[in-house]
């Protein structure tokens, strides 16, 4: 009985060609670039809520202080509270 020995392929042809940095970041397919995506946006989320946060406690820090109208103040408390939880909390599980 003969025996074929078996070489090992270097599957050089399966890895991608080398991709510049932003090309690395948009078209990732890798768990971790993607992960790291959601945290990055996560943050970026909440920076823009906590600027928020920021107006509607300024508009709360004295009585009778009218930075901005109510209307806007309304809207910007809906707002902080959505981007806070669907922009920054909910990213941030997914990336981790």
């Amino acid at each position: 009985m003969s025996t074929v020995a078996a070489t090992h392929d270097s599957h050089a042809d399966h890895h991608e060609a080398p991709k510049g940095f932003l090309a690395r970041w948009v078209f990732a397919t890798n768990h971790k670039d993607i992960g790291t995506l959601y945290l990055l946006f996560s943050l970026l989320m909440f920076f823009v809520g906590g600027s928020m946060a920021m107006i509607i406690r300024a508009e709360l820090f004295q009585p009778g202080l009218q930075l901005v109208n109510p209307e806007f103040f309304n809207q910007m408390t809906t707002m902080h509270a959505l981007v806070m939880i669907f922009g920054a909390v909910m990213p941030a599980f997914v990336g981790l």
